[in-house]
């Protein structure tokens, strides 16, 4: 696939994951939880230690630490110098919008929920967020790395256990609904498909 196909590609896609980011978004935000929202209830409670520890690592202060250890890791192996830290800004940049977005949908959160108790709405979910725009982005950031193979596909299992440990952790402490965590793996799907289209434009 050409430069232009794969631009065209991801744009493509990031734009459909936005239109039913929104579509969903519109839709929870303005009915009482749905039935899958109601049917996930039973993952609450599961698992909780672990749960608590994935959750964690969706703060700022764990993603902070961790975008300091990749920029100073990875500044001078990648193939592009400047893929490490615009990663970091990319993702930091997707999380202040989820801040600004969530009043909009002004969906409250579920009542029953363990643990940290936060005060901003829920749709979407911004640990699910995330998941993607940091640890999946992280992947495709190490994939071109100049790092052993080795490296790259442990680290690429770590991060893909946190892709998917991230969003459950949420079900199982009870902090979002499920479609407020398919509304953050949408998010975050769309602004990673589209900050990887940047990085093609741009990568030589």
């Amino acid at each position: 696939m050409s430069r232009a196909e794969t631009q065209v590609a991801l744009t493509s896609y990031a734009i459909v994951a936005f239109v039913f980011w929104g579509i969903l978004g519109a839709y929870v935000s303005s009915r009482p939880p749905t039935r899958i929202d109601t049917a996930a209830v039973a993952l609450r409670g599961m698992a909780t230690p672990v749960a608590a520890f994935f959750t964690s690592l969706g703060y700022w202060p764990a993603l902070t630490i961790l975008s300091i250890a990749v920029v100073a890791l990875l500044l001078t192996r990648t193939n592009v110098a400047w893929l490490p830290i615009a990663f970091v800004a990319s993702h930091a940049i997707a999380q202040g919008a989820i801040v600004a977005i969530k009043p909009i949908f002004h969906r409250t959160r579920p009542d029953d929920w363990l643990l940290n108790h936060e005060l901003d709405m829920s749709y979407p979910s911004g640990h699910s967020a995330s998941a993607i725009t940091f640890f999946l982005g992280l992947i495709f950031v190490v994939w071109h790395a100049r790092v052993p193979t080795a490296v790259q596909i442990v680290a690429s299992i770590a991060f893909g256990i946190c892709v998917l440990g991230i969003p459950w952790s949420r079900l199982a402490l009870g902090a979002h609904y499920l479609t407020d965590v398919l509304g953050g793996l949408l998010f975050g799907t769309a602004w990673l498909a589209a900050s990887i289209a940047v990085y093609v434009s741009y990568a030589r």
